[in-house]
């Protein structure tokens, strides 16, 4: 294992970065600390972050629609942006959050906790796979959110070494849908049947997907793994680290996986345009077959990127919903 160093500090302002006017329970600018395992936030390119243009606006939707998370858990944290929107948004009060790795992890304890105005939260945190780390230490949570990788480490890599946010090891011992397996939907599919046991009758887990493969796909996780399921939002972003991601997926493709879809980003902003990402969800499927004349396999969007073209992907937020056992 190689040694690992501290990034520099980052600074970014949920106002600006949240799309929040205002913040109550979390510092209005935030400092971070950052392992070179994490996740590297991007405040400098919203549309290309995970938090700000996927896990914002789904908690925020569900806001709206009245549901808060006083019990909240967030899977592969990062840098603990995740954590602090619950609090902020999601009136969170207990959060359990996860990491692969413990120097991550650390560093997520901290930023959550310095970034605090309030001294009402506890913070539930250990390293290891999914779930697991959190078994017996949480239950009855109202909402679980994940945004976890989606693609197998090639060969000869070593999950260990460096950031390694779009890729995970892919031998597992528990039996998975041979759909999941061909989708690299893996880890969401664990990552739900983990939930099912700590969550409350009536809680969710919230699976942030880049929806590189069909909708109907996705929303087939859920039921596979005994939910009720549908799409919370819809919105796109900017490919990031797009050579590593799309080379990874057309890596893939070549293997006889997917085929992965993704699209020029002049066609996603025009198809989303006026849309809020609740708005989107709620027409997911008919925007999907509006986009489809304009796909791209990985193969051919690796080639747009090599001539140093933008793409980007659909994203979807699953919304897994526990139903009672007698439902089942």
């Amino acid at each position: 294992m190689g040694t690992h160093v501290d990034h520099a500090e980052l600074v970014v302002s949920p106002g600006e970065f949240f799309h929040l006017s205002e913040t109550k329970r979390i510092r209005s600018s935030i400092g971070l600390r950052l392992s070179d395992r994490s996740y590297l936030p991007k405040p400098e390119s919203p549309r290309a972050d995970w938090v700000a243009s996927v896990a914002v606006p789904a908690f925020k939707t569900l806001a709206h629609m009245g549901v808060l998370a006083p019990r909240f858990c967030t899977i592969g944290t990062g840098a603990g942006l995740d954590a602090l929107a619950a609090v902020e948004i999601l009136q969170s009060s207990t959060v359990g959050f996860t990491d692969l790795h413990e120097d991550v992890l650390a560093h997520a304890r901290e930023n959550i906790h310095s970034n605090l105005l309030t001294e009402d939260v506890e913070l539930i945190g250990s390293a290891g796979d999914l779930l697991a780390p959190l078994s017996g230490k949480l239950s009855e949570i109202d909402v679980i959110y994940e945004n976890l990788p989606n693609i197998p480490v090639a060969g000869g890599e070593d999950l260990a070494d460096g950031q390694t946010s779009s890729t995970f090891i892919s031998e597992r011992s528990e039996e998975i849908p041979g759909f999941a397996e061909k989708n690299l939907v893996t880890l969401h599919y664990l990552a739900l049947q983990q939930a099912h046991p700590l969550l409350r009758v009536g809680g969710r887990v919230l699976s942030s997907i880049g929806a590189r493969i069909p909708l109907s796909e996705i929303l087939a996780l859920s039921g596979a793994a005994g939910y009720n399921g549908s799409i919370l939002t819809y919105t796109w972003k900017v490919q990031s680290e797009p050579t590593e991601v799309v080379g990874g997926y057309a890596q893939w493709e070549r293997e006889g996986l997917g085929p992965f879809h993704f699209y020029p980003v002049s066609v996603l902003q025009e198809a989303f345009d006026g849309l809020s990402p609740a708005a989107a969800g709620a027409r997911a499927l008919r925007l999907e077959k509006e986009l489809a004349p304009f796909e791209m396999s990985a193969l051919d969007a690796l080639a747009m990127v090599e001539k140093g073209e933008r793409v980007g992907h659909t994203v979807a937020i699953l919304d897994s919903v526990k139903i009672p056992d007698s439902a089942l």
